[in-house]
Order: structure tokens, then C-alpha cells, then sequence
């Protein structure tokens, strides 16, 4: 597996948790009482659950090095190919390569 097939897996992997929650608020917002105040909040904590999980996708950790990927691994597990640097920024092992073995990837940090 590459790091690009691996930033992919845990994008797609957020995506359905994403979905699954706002189907489960949906539902739940089904059965809850129509008072404002409780939809305000319900509204509001949907809001940061799925800002927290946009947000984790810049906070993926470089396989190699550990160190956050940013911007890179937000764009490469998204899919976009272009105009995307196609390296860590910190260790500078390419998205392409092959996923490092885990013990190296402890080692080093």
C-alpha cells in the first residue's frame, strides 16, 4: 500500500463517519422536541463535529516521520493530483512511495 492509497483509506474512512452521524442526527432530530433552544444546540454541535472532522484531515500524520502532513494530505486524500506538492514537507518521502514498516516510522520521532 502507498501513502497516497493509506491518506485515501482515512479520508474515505472519515467520510462515512461523517454520513453516518448526520444520518443519526437526522433521525434523532425526528423524534426530539420542537423547542427552538434544543434545535439551536443540536444545530450548533452537528456544525462542530463535522468541522472537527474537515479540520482532522489537515492534522494527518506523516507514516515516516510522524510530523503533520497539512495541506498536502488534506488534498492528496481528497484526490486532488494537481498543483499539490507530492512530498512531506517534513521528511520530504513522496505520497507514492511505499508505506514505511511501523517500527522505523517509531523509531525516529
Amino acid at each position: 500500500m502507498t501513502i497516497r492509497q493509506y491518506l485515501k483509506r482515512r479520508s474515505d474512512r472519515y467520510s462515512t463517519w461523517a454520513f453516518a452521524f448526520l444520518l443519526a442526527a437526522g433521525i434523532a432530530m425526528g423524534y426530539a422536541p420542537r423547542i427552538l433552544a434544543i434545535r439551536i444546540v443540536f444545530a450548533v454541535l452537528v456544525a462542530v463535529v463535522l468541522a472537527a472532522a474537515f479540520w482532522s484531515l489537515f492534522e494527518i500524520p506523516c507514516p515516516n516521520c510522524g510530523k503533520r502532513l497539512g495541506s498536502v494530505g488534506f488534498w492528496a486524500s481528497v484526490g486532488r493530483v494537481s498543483k499539490v506538492p507530492e512530498h512531506c514537507p517534513h521528511c520530504g518521502i513522496g505520497i507514492d512511495a511505499d508505506m514505511p514498516n511501523p517500527s522505523k516510522a517509531g523509531a525516529e520521532r
